[in-house]
This record gives C-alpha cells, structure tokens and sequence, in this order.
C-alpha cells in the first residue's frame, strides 16, 4: 500500500502563518515535511512571509523589524529562515521552502550551502534559479494550475511534456495543486522516476483518494487529522 508523507501547510493546526510555532505543530501532528514561504530582504536575510511587499528590496532586516512595514500584530514580527531550520537540524523532518520570486533563491541558496542542510530541503514556487545550481534535485517542480481544465488525451500529452522537461532538469519531482492530479499524472511521472506532492488539500476525507493514485506527498492544514487517517489506512 502506498502511504503518503504529510506536508504540513504553513499555518497548521490553527497556528500563525510562518512561524516556528507552525513549524513544531506540524512535526508534533505528525508531518514529515514542513513548509514555509521565503522571502529575501535588501540585505539578503531570508524570512518567513507569504505576500509580496515593495519593502523587501528597500529595507534590512533590522529596519523592518523596527519600523514594521509588514504592519505584524503585537506580539509578532517577521522570523528569520536560518532561526527556524536550524531547530530542525539533524532531525527526522525535512522543509519545503517556498519560494515566493526570484529574488529569495540565491539568499536562500546561500544559507543553505553554510548551513549543510541539503537533504532535509526542498524547493518549490520561483526555482529557476536554482535549476542552474548544485540544490537542482531538490526541486519539486511547480505544475500549471490550469492542467485541472484540460481533456483527458490534451492533459496526458502536457504531463508527458512537464515530465520530460523536469527529467532533464534533474528535479527530484512535481508539486501538483490537487485538483490537477489525474491517476495517469502520477502513473507517468513515476515512469520518469519522478515523485509527486499535492497542494493544499483541504478536505482531508480525500486523503485515501490521492493514497490510493500513489502520490508521494501530500500537503495539508489539518495534519492530525491526516495522521489519524494515515494511521488507519495502514491499519486496515
């Protein structure tokens, strides 16, 4: 039987987006991978954040710390990456860095080479840049959203396109949004020798569903509940 890992979706289990709070839920819930969004700051510090903002290539990290143009709530404030990965160092648990555009992947690219965490790291979101760098299988490539629209014989001749170009890229896999994610996606991408991730499932009932397609990963809020069904599945 396959048995998908757990992706804990930044935010999990009720907890803020992008902290380190987040980070421990999932891994207590039972998630083997964690995600965060990575953003980089005008002196190449890497930080936890979702959304775009001008201030990012205007301002250090201290400055944004200081003057708060982010507008955090009290209480909190922007979380450096290398504070939370290095919780996790050496531990059981690997890390899906999201990263939010181009300008995040060399700062994080450089962490990550001092840090000597590459087998606990993967990539998905804005991963060009690193295509042309040592951490290439470590992505996991982001699939088109609009695959989810295409008739059976269009959509199996794109996967067959997608996978043969990630292949050659060297990427460790695809990271597909759940509506998209066809049996024949998954059949084909293993016969590349690709894995497969899903994004964000929200109605965790579906989990069995995406288990028995093979998928390899799969992304949630809700990760005890994932768990407890994972749990089960094997069980039964």
């Amino acid at each position: 039987m396959n048995v998908p890992l757990i992706i804990a979706h930044t935010g999990c289990e009720g907890t803020p987006d992008n902290t380190l709070e987040s980070c421990l839920a999932g891994k207590d819930a039972g998630a083997e991978v964690l995600e965060v969004d990575v953003q980089a700051t005008k002196d190449g510090v890497c930080v936890l954040h979702h959304d775009d903002h001008p201030a990012f290539s205007s301002c250090t990290f201290e400055e944004l710390k200081q003057d708060n143009p982010l507008k955090f709530e009290a209480g909190r404030s922007l979380v450096k990456l290398e504070d939370v990965l290095i919780r996790f160092k050496g531990t059981a648990v690997s890390f899906n860095l999201d990263l939010k555009n181009d300008a995040a992947a060399l700062p994080a690219l450089k962490l990550l080479e001092s840090m000597d965490m590459r087998e606990q790291i993967y990539f998905t979101g804005a991963t060009d840049r690193v295509l042309n760098s040592p951490f290439h299988s470590r992505v996991m490539w982001n699939t088109p959203e609009k695959l989810s629209k295409l008739g059976s014989a269009v959509y199996e001749a794109a996967i067959e396109e997608i996978c043969t170009r990630v292949k050659q890229a060297g990427c460790a896999g695809i990271n597909v949004d759940f509506p998209s994610c066809r049996g024949s996606l998954v059949r084909i991408a293993h016969e590349y020798g690709l894995r497969v991730w899903i994004y964000t499932l929200h109605d965790i009932t579906c989990f069995k569903m995406f288990a028995d397609m093979g998928v390899n990963a799969v992304s949630v809020l809700d990760v005890s509940g994932a768990a407890a069904i994972r749990k089960q599945l094997i069980i039964d």
